[in-house]
């Protein structure tokens, strides 16, 4: 019967958004904003990241904890084992996106930022798979769920996006408290997705020089991360309007950065002349300390 019930619940929110969006009415938000339609969260879009957090809490757990057995239990031969506990980092770290998401947005907007970056990650990652296929176990289960996840994942995110779109709210005008994370998230972003583009597209030129050893499979793999990242600090710049809009998503960077940064206590032997990578990471998690400071007083609004 309880199940029974949140199912009639959630259909009962899906419906009245659609309401709300169809008929248009204008409600006006608390910043004075006139809004299109609640902006609420649908319930399809929370049964994706449902999926989502199941997928990277599994992926990143196993990696970043027992990254040795990559080697041997993966979709493809992980080693050294540094190179997985990095992979596990960003599952980790979308764990934390994920939870937040469902523990605490109730609009749209809180997270709309990540899509993208979303998005960037895994059309990076099924481009990579097709790249290197000889690669992986196509003999292992688990090679299946990880092709069919970045097969899907490019596909999915844009419909849920689109259904999200046709219920939001009109863009509040900007807090101006925001601006220099902006434009800081920018002047960063801008340099990152650079990089990452140049270090996919010649894996193995730049991968040598990369702090620890990198196959190109694996040079394109941490490409994908970083331009995650970079595109989540874009979008940020780009569509922030509130500051609780910025909590998942540097929360998340500030998540990353510091299970990152323990890599050089944990694998100190294969984490070899890493000082402006240490740099570059205490940036992003100074970036992201900024950030929260200023949006953590409007998580109220989340």
């Amino acid at each position: 019967m309880l199940i029974g019930s949140v199912h009639a619940t959630l259909a009962a929110d899906d419906a009245r958004q659609m309401v709300v969006a169809r008929s248009g009415p204008k409600v006006v938000d608390q910043d004075g904003s006139v809004a299109r339609g609640d902006g609420r969260v649908r319930s399809l879009t929370r049964l994706g990241v449902w999926v989502l957090l199941v997928l990277a809490g599994a992926n990143g757990l196993f990696l970043y904890l027992l990254p040795g057995r990559a080697d041997s239990d993966y979709a493809w031969s992980i080693k050294p084992p540094v190179n997985a506990a990095f992979i596990g980092a960003g599952f980790l770290a979308g764990t934390l996106a994920t939870a937040l998401v469902l523990a605490r947005a109730t609009r749209w907007r809180t997270f709309s930022t990540l899509p993208p970056a979303l998005w960037v990650l895994a059309s990076t990652l099924l481009a990579a798979t097709v790249i290197h296929q000889d690669r992986f176990r196509w003999g292992y289960p688990p090679t299946w769920v990880w092709a069919l996840v970045y097969a899907g994942v490019p596909l999915a995110v844009p419909f849920l996006v689109a259904r999200q779109r046709r219920v939001a709210e009109a863009p509040p005008a900007a807090d101006p408290a925001l601006r220099g994370i902006r434009v800081l998230s920018a002047i960063v972003g801008v340099p990152l997705l650079a990089g990452a583009a140049a270090l996919f597209a010649a894996p193995v030129e730049l991968g040598q020089h990369w702090v620890w050893p990198l196959t190109p499979l694996l040079a394109r793999t941490v490409a994908a991360w970083y331009a995650l990242i970079a595109t989540m600090l874009l979008s940020c710049a780009a569509a922030l309007r509130r500051p609780a809009e910025a909590i998942i998503a540097y929360a998340t960077l500030a998540a990353w950065s510091l299970l990152l940064l323990a890599l050089a206590l944990r694998f100190p032997d294969d984490v070899n002349g890493a000082g402006l990578w240490i740099v570059m990471m205490l940036v992003l998690l100074g970036l992201s300390g900024y950030a929260l400071r200023v949006a953590l007083g409007d998580r109220e609004r989340m």
